[in-house]
């Protein structure tokens, strides 16, 4: 049988933080009784005493108690919330200059930040080999791109171990511009790579102490909590920018063959349909490669998607395909992802087309609160509930595509919603609603505005190698 005890676990009686409050607790009844008392005292004196000395004595006693309750409880509360205000305001500022990375205009507002809260008479960032940013006293004389002669930077690049030096000790040439003489360098880390150092220097040996190392460290540890983060999202931005560059330059090859195919069959039967389809093929693949780093309309996007419907219908005739729109005025000009309409009518077509009939697609576009839905609606074939709850395992998709199976619908819906994410954020989706001999349904919802993220990077890259 168990045993519950209910209260507080046993290990929460040698909490210090509890400990130390029961003691100020006792203290205050304790400051309170002997308030009373004293104030009991003052009067009786000053009732029934003829001598005003013990009146003054416990007058003195009370303003000597609110002194010492004012040290003890609220002076100490007061500087407390004062030095933790300070604290995460200077580390939020700190962490929003450092999101833009290890650039010379983010960590120079970093230097305006560091530099007074130290003893030191300048503050230098490095990469290792170059100064990157620099204030202070004779920050002259290390301007950003300036070569480092300082050897305690590579040692520290190196070991990765924060480092105290005086410049006496420095190989001669290696040491610092006169009259600063010593400093401490702390390693800037992402990961177990060291990306490079904060470097604080000092006029006096003796003005390097423990607080001074402390700072030193705590705030190289911020930063480089921080630029870690930011090197996690160039990284994860850059590895969807690759996969969905990727994505858009393949090629189909059994659509290219087909289009050409049915290009030349018509080329002598009807010479102008061939003319125009010509027209459409190459606009389609100008669009397909080209920069897909930036929105495009949704008027731009639906045209591109019926340029692919206008081929499809030239290859499987106009009575197996019928594309209809229907497009709000004030959606048209909303900015969206490019290349995410045409995948889901590749779908619409690939899989729901049936061996006799008419397909019938339908895209709707309309703002909803908050953002822009995007519909595209078929009467095909549809899939099970099943299928349609594994769309977006792609994982199991390409595990389908190993074995040989077409289960390129879902391939191309997590494409579309990766891409949908990496423009818009996680608030976005996809829906998907299918019955089985009915049709399928696929919303695009996007919330909110889109990212330019070729405008984001190009800004990092310059501010990389200003």
């Amino acid at each position: 049988m168990a045993i519950v005890f209910q209260g507080a676990p046993r290990t929460a009686k040698r909490n210090p933080t509890q400990r130390a409050r029961r003691l100020e607790h006792a203290l205050g009844i304790v400051l309170l009784l002997l308030f009373l008392i004293l104030l009991v005292l003052m009067v009786r004196s000053l009732t029934t005493d003829a001598n005003p000395l013990p009146a003054v004595m416990s007058i003195a006693g009370l303003v000597l108690l609110c002194f010492f309750y004012a040290y003890v409880f609220v002076l100490p509360d007061d500087l407390t919330s004062i030095a933790t205000d300070r604290t995460l305001g200077i580390a939020s500022r700190l962490f929003d200059n450092a999101r833009l990375g290890f650039s010379h205009e983010s960590m120079d507002a970093v230097c305006a930040i560091v530099l007074p809260e130290t003893l030191a008479a300048a503050i230098c960032f490095t990469d290792g080999s170059t100064v990157v940013a620099s204030t202070g006293e004779r920050s002259s004389e290390f301007p950003p791109g300036a070569p480092i002669t300082l050897s305690t930077t590579g040692a520290v690049i190196a070991s990765g171990e924060t480092t105290v030096f005086a410049s006496e000790a420095c190989p001669e040439g290696t040491g610092l511009p006169l009259p600063l003489h010593a400093g401490i360098v702390a390693p800037l880390k992402v990961g177990d790579d060291t990306i490079g150092t904060m470097e604080l220097y000092y006029r006096r040996q003796g003005e390097v102490d423990q607080r001074q190392l402390a700072l030193a460290t705590g705030f190289a540890k911020l930063l480089s909590a921080q630029l870690a983060t930011f090197e996690l999202e160039r990284q994860s931005e850059i590895s969807a920018r690759v996969e969905l560059k990727a994505l858009q330059s393949q090629v189909d090859p059994h659509f290219l063959f087909n289009t050409l195919g049915t290009i030349v069959s018509l080329v002598r039967t009807d010479p102008e349909k061939a003319r125009s389809l010509i027209i459409h093929f190459s606009d389609y693949y100008r669009q397909t490669l080209s920069d897909s780093d930036k929105p495009v309309t949704v008027a731009q996007e639906i045209a591109q998607a019926m340029r692919y419907a206008t081929l499809m219908q030239a290859r499987y005739g106009a009575d197996r395909l019928s594309v209809k729109t229907h497009v709000a005025d004030e959606a048209a000009a909303r900015l969206v992802p490019s290349f995410i309409l045409q995948p889901l009518f590749e779908n619409s077509i690939k899989h729901g087309m049936r061996e006799i009939g008419t397909l019938h697609i339908t895209l709707r576009a309309h703002l909803i609160e908050g953002g822009l839905a995007l519909c595209v609606e078929d009467d095909g074939v549809g899939m099970s509930r099943e299928t349609a709850q594994a769309l977006f395992d792609a994982n199991r998709q390409r595990s389908h595509q190993a074995d040989g199976e077409s289960k390129g619908a879902g391939l191309a819906l997590s494409n579309v919603l990766a891409r949908i994410h990496l423009f818009f954020g996680p608030d976005s989706r996809i829906d998907v609603e299918s019955t089985e001999g009915v049709g399928t349904k696929v919303t695009i919802i996007l919330m909110g505005e889109p990212m330019e993220l070729l405008m984001k990077e190009d800004r990092h890259v310059e501010r990389t190698h200003s």
